[in-house]
């Protein structure tokens, strides 16, 4: 038998919680903070974009959830801040204004979600961008290491976030081919939107 390990051998120290931050002015979903208890992340909630800002560039949150109401198009710069990090963050975005979607889509956001909403539904899809984006960045290391072209094409196929782009389907206002599926309506009709002229629709939904 080996020899034991000795008993004051030091702890690897635990995983540091990763951070989510939550932006929203009226705090519609800061409220929602206290329902999340899972100790794999910490819930930092704020209603001031400069705060938001600031605190995404010193922290680099694993997830940023903003809603696009905010002052002076503050929201469109969270995302995008969030986005350009070195390691970006995931970010998902809430509005009562289907209309605002378009500009989120352009700065990055992973996702969208369309209020009201219920609170389980908001913990669902944060709960899905975390666990994505973990599964994006574990394969983005191995290949890097291995440098493999099979992990390469994992990485690329892998799909992260809930918007889908449909490049077959064409915008009914200006006709360009390639628009964004965003949210769901229905278990039949789903939120569309066109990244050229920036318009948003409802239509079927398309699996």
């Amino acid at each position: 038998m080996g020899p034991s390990a000795p008993t004051n051998a030091p702890i690897p120290p635990a995983p540091r919680p990763e951070h989510v931050l939550l932006v929203d002015s009226e705090a519609v979903t800061a409220r929602y903070a206290e329902l999340f208890d899972d100790s794999a992340f910490r819930i930092v909630a704020t209603e001031h974009p400069p705060v938001a800002l600031e605190f995404i560039r010193r922290a680099s949150p694993a997830l940023v959830v903003t809603d696009l109401a905010l002052p002076d198009g503050a929201a469109v710069e969270i995302c995008a801040t969030a986005k350009a990090l070195k390691t970006p963050s995931a970010v998902l975005v809430t509005t009562s204004d289907p209309a605002l979607v378009p500009d989120a889509l352009l700065a990055g956001c992973d996702g969208v979600l369309l209020k009201p909403f219920a609170p389980n539904l908001l913990i669902a899809r944060i709960s899905r961008l975390l666990r994505e984006q973990s599964a994006h960045l574990k394969l983005q290391a191995a290949r890097t290491l291995s440098k493999s072209v099979h992990l390469q094409e994992r990485t690329d196929r892998l799909k992260t976030g809930t918007n889908r782009r449909w490049p077959n389907t064409h915008c009914p206002y200006c006709e360009c081919g390639g628009v964004t599926s965003f949210d769901y309506a229905s278990m039949r009709r789903a939120w569309y939107a066109c990244l050229s002229c920036r318009k948003v629709w409802l239509a079927r939904r398309q699996e």
